[in-house]
């Protein structure tokens, strides 16, 4: 990775921070709190359901890569 694409991806990540900042503090603005929603049941059950998403995706990315890597023979 060149330093102009390094540059490029800590700018991403930069502007991800910022937007989540503003996000948190329009919403404290808004009177939302967010520790009693986060607390929520709902809440966690859904964040779990999403964890085992993405934990079957990234099993079948890496199955993906390792069919394609057996392909060409490497």
């Amino acid at each position: 990775m060149n330093k102009l694409e390094l540059k490029k991806n800590n700018k991403g990540f930069i502007e991800l921070i910022v937007v989540v900042i503003i996000a948190l503090v329009l919403l404290n603005v808004l009177g939302i709190d967010i520790k009693s929603f986060l607390a929520q049941q709902w809440v966690r059950d859904f964040g779990m359901y999403v964890v085992g998403l993405l934990k079957i995706v990234w099993a079948d990315i890496l199955e993906i890569v390792a069919f394609i890597k057996s392909l060409l023979g490497n």
